[in-house]
């Protein structure tokens, strides 16, 4: 079993893993940078030497060897931006499945929220890592050097060259306090303007039904005007104060040139030295501007970064607990309590019972009960905020998640099914074995269906696919619940959308599964299913409030009150005479 670590782990863990990689680049900008001296050197040679001599041959050697080390320099930037491109690949590596591991936990614990934003901050990140401006802060250090090299050529060019540089520094430290802000701001408006679509676009049989369009359109042009507000005040600040460097950069330029030829008519500094300063002072300026230019990069990358170590903290830290035995079927709820996640009004309040293997439980009673919340509680969807759930005698929260999650059959109220093949749903995306995908199908007396549909096992569904029925949904989900044999099948509401075939389907496939010794625990409140039941648990406000054989309790919800739920009555078990 793996130690627990800490919440921020999977951040800190990339970030290391990619150190080296970010200390190779820094040396390669070393040797990168040193090579921008070349044309300097080059130009002074030319004009101090090569034009006073008239020499060929020095002008042809000279000439070789400026073109070969800047090769050697394209060559350096290359290797860069492939390592940096790399590395941003190995962080998104170490990354993206904790991050997606981390929405999907946050999916869990809040229904509402941008669960995706943690996915898409890890592609943030990793293209900041990978483009160019990670370069050029790579490069801003090398900035005094170049600064101090136009003080040796002149102290005046350095006063110059030094005066420019604090300008744009200067710029870049009023780009960030004027955008910042509106930047931060215009990526939360515009990232709860994308979720609010993608919610809307869900329910459009609803919106187009029901006459909501302009209405619902208003409220997302809000929201969506608002981001671009945010974003063009931004944009129009961060492209004065990018003008605003152009026009120093091209000033500076004049004025070292206008100095120099003043310094080469007062014979203090040759030619070539004039020509120096300028593309010097040019390189020293360069990563400051660029810095500028890419400020939006920079802030979104920090954002993001900010925004992943969060979600990583607010993520439950957990260890990998130990494999445990597969269960076989037998399970125990003592004392659950259960809350809606982000609530805290119990859904389930001090509910207990027992299945054994080869037992069918219904579980009924009023909208409300907490039915559904108990069969989420039940798959780990929902976690439980007080007592237990045991698989075998082993706790719920005691299995790996993935490996518990093989061994139950979930079938949930609201059924989707993923973009994919119909065999792909069924075998939940697992590796295929098709005569594990029909022995399922067959199991949930979906077979026939299946074989009805265009392309039968491989006909799309989801939203690019073939669009099913409610209840032909609930049949494929039916089968994908019972793929693999699992001991445990909890089933809510699965004849919420079926026709009278689907029903009978649906009591055969629960018969079929009895006689394999499959616990079998269904929500319903259709009273067609209890009579498959060997035991019927009713519920009210969160709580148990009848339990016995079906054949007792059957009567009591059909001929009283209970069933309505107007007043709860005390807990008592029916036992058969």
């Amino acid at each position: 079993m793996r130690a627990e670590e800490p919440q921020s782990a999977p951040l800190d863990r990339a970030m290391r893993a990619i150190r080296p990689a970010i200390i190779g680049v820094a040396v390669f900008s070393f040797f990168a940078n040193v090579l921008v001296f070349v044309s300097p050197i080059y130009m002074m040679q030319v004009y101090d030497r090569v034009l006073s001599s008239r020499n060929e041959t020095t002008l042809t050697m000279l000439s070789i060897i400026a073109a070969a080390l800047l090769l050697s320099y394209a060559a350096l930037e290359k290797i860069r931006s492939m390592v940096l491109v790399r590395a941003g690949l190995r962080l998104d590596a170490l990354l993206s499945r904790d991050a997606f591991d981390a929405a999907l936990q946050s999916a869990l614990r809040n229904r509402g929220g941008q669960h995706a934003q943690m996915v898409r901050d890890v592609d943030t990140v990793r293209e900041f890592v990978s483009g160019s401006a990670l370069v050029s802060l790579l490069d801003v250090p090398w900035a005094p050097v170049f600064l101090a090299v136009c003080f040796l050529l002149h102290p005046l060019v350095g006063l110059v060259a030094l005066s420019g540089a604090v300008a744009l520094f200067g710029l870049a430290w009023w780009n960030e306090k004027l955008t910042k802000g509106l930047l931060v701001q215009a990526a939360m408006h515009g990232a709860a303007s994308y979720a609010n679509l993608s919610s809307t676009l869900r329910n459009a049989e609803a919106i187009r039904g029901l006459g909501m369009a302009p209405s619902i359109r208003g409220l997302w042009e809000a929201q969506h005007v608002e981001s671009l507000s945010r974003s063009v005040q931004a944009n129009d600040l961060g492209g004065l104060i990018l003008s605003l460097s152009k026009f120093l950069r091209a000033v500076m330029q004049v004025c070292i040139l206008g100095l120099g030829a003043w310094l080469v008519i007062r014979q203090e500094v040759s030619g070539g030295v004039m020509f120096a300063s300028s593309l010097i002072m040019g390189r020293a300026l360069a990563p400051v501007e660029q810095a500028v230019a890419q400020w939006r990069s920079f802030v979104g990358a920090r954002s993001a970064y900010e925004r992943l170590a969060r979600g990583f903290a607010q993520a439950p830290a957990q260890a990998r607990p130990l494999r445990l035995p597969s269960p076989t079927g037998e399970v125990a709820v003592e004392s659950l309590y259960v809350c809606a996640p982000g609530g805290r009004q119990p859904m389930v309040a001090g509910v207990s019972f027992k299945v054994t293997p080869g037992e069918v439980v219904a579980i009924v009673g009023p909208t409300g009960s907490g039915k559904s919340s108990l069969a989420r509680a039940l798959v780990g969807a929902w976690p439980a905020t007080g007592g237990t759930i045991r698989y075998d005698g082993n706790r719920l929260d005691h299995f790996d998640p993935d490996q518990i999650g093989l061994a139950l059959g979930y079938l949930p109220q609201d059924i989707e099914l993923f973009a994919g093949t119909v065999a792909q749903n069924i075998a939940r995306f697992g590796p295929l074995d098709d005569a594990k995908v029909v022995a399922a199908a067959e199991m949930a007396c979906a077979h026939g269906l299946i074989q009805r549909l265009p392309a039968g096992y491989q006909t799309a569904v989801g939203e690019d696919g073939v669009a099913l029925s409610g209840g032909q949904r609930q049949r494929v989900g039916l089968a994908r619940a019972v793929y693999g044999d699992p001991a445990v099948i909890v089933l809510d509401e699965p004849n919420s959308n079926l026709d009278g075939e689907g029903d009978q389907a649906l009591v055969d496939a629960i018969r079929l599964l009895k006689q394999a010794a499959r616990s079998v625990i269904v929500v319903t409140h259709k009273p067609g299913l209890l009579a498959v039941a060997d035991r019927v648990l009713v519920m009210h406000d969160g709580k148990i409030v009848r339990e016995g054989p079906r054949d007792l309790i059957m009567p009591l919800i059909l001929g009283s009150r209970v069933a309505a739920g107007p007043q709860p009555a005390p807990r008592r078990a029916v036992q058969s005479v």
